[in-house]
């Protein structure tokens, strides 16, 4: 029996499975973030190995192919650098890694083409032509990008949170939510957690649920920063579906776009304004499943 490795490092956690040959689910484990750009290659090839140990661990198979996707990327990751983050971590004869949203696509399990978004930590937007010819929007990491993510939403928060207690925008009760959620009672105490040392991306991304909370409780600041990212992811997926075929299912994954229905709903509408073609919804396979698929496809080859 043939087994397969796929591994979806997204930017809080990363969750790797084993399957067999038909798809079957043989082991789970879930692993911190393989995300170099934001823990540095070193730690991520640590939680890897973490990771790759866990999903392995009291199994004696031997995996045929193996397949890693990852907000980092933005494309198909060279031999090179596969070589310097895998070697010596995942033993099998083809490994291959690409981003979080090309496995994404290859959990849609379609034909033809197809587009995906995800708003977890980052965001991003992919699209596969007829031909398999990818294309992308957004992508573009936390300081150039990532709008409607975790991370800009949970940080927006912050920023609102401090000018409404200093007096320089609208008051906003996720001043209070702020403070609760980083267990202070001094709003100055932000910038030594900010900033000494620097606070993960990840961390500032889990603000995000503080805001959510606050606009279904009415918070005016709360929904304008909600319906202000919505339009931003909007805005970039609308950008890719004008190159993609009129029709084109989009997918939807991340903890953003999957747990928050005020913020999916808001953002659906947007782009169904746009493409009222377009079928929008949640995949039915999550992205370690699609890498999983995208590593069947490599041992195929």
């Amino acid at each position: 029996m043939k087994y397969y490795l796929g591994i979806d490092g997204g930017g809080t956690k990363t969750i790797a499975i084993v399957c067999d040959k038909n798809g079957n689910l043989v082991s789970r484990y879930v692993g911190k973030s393989i995300n170099y750009n934001s823990v540095g290659t070193h730690t991520a090839r640590q939680n890897l190995k973490e990771t790759v140990d866990g999903v392995l661990d009291g199994k004696d198979i031997t995996l045929s192919s193996a397949f890693i996707g990852m907000p980092a990327l933005s494309a198909r990751a060279d031999d090179e650098f596969t070589k310097e983050l895998c070697s010596g971590i995942i033993d099998c004869p083809k490994i291959a890694m690409d981003s979080d949203v090309y496995i994404g696509l290859e959990a849609m399990k379609c034909d033809g083409a197809a587009a995906m978004v995800i708003s977890g930590t980052g965001s991003m937007a992919v699209g596969r032509l007829a031909d398999g010819t990818i294309i992308h929007t957004g992508g573009w990491g936390y300081i150039l990008g990532d709008e409607g993510s975790g991370y800009a939403l949970g940080l927006d928060a912050v920023k609102a949170a401090i000018c409404g207690s200093e007096g320089s925008a609208k008051q906003t009760s996720l001043t209070e939510k702020v403070l609760e959620h980083f267990g202070i009672a001094d709003i100055d105490v932000l910038i030594d957690i900010f900033y000494d040392p620097p606070i993960s991306n990840s961390e500032v991304a889990r603000v995000a649920p503080v805001l959510f909370e606050c606009a279904k409780n009415g918070d005016e600041v709360a929904n304008g920063i909600i319906t202000k990212h919505a339009h931003l992811l909007a805005d970039t997926v609308s950008a890719l579906l004008c190159r993609m075929p009129c029709g084109t299912p989009l997918g939807m994954w991340g903890g953003i776009l999957v747990n928050c229905d005020i913020f999916r709903e808001q953002f659906v509408s947007l782009v169904k304004d746009k493409f009222p073609e377009a079928q929008i919804e949640i995949i039915k396979y999550p992205p370690e499943f699609g890498a999983v698929f995208a590593a069947i496809k490599e041992d195929n080859k």
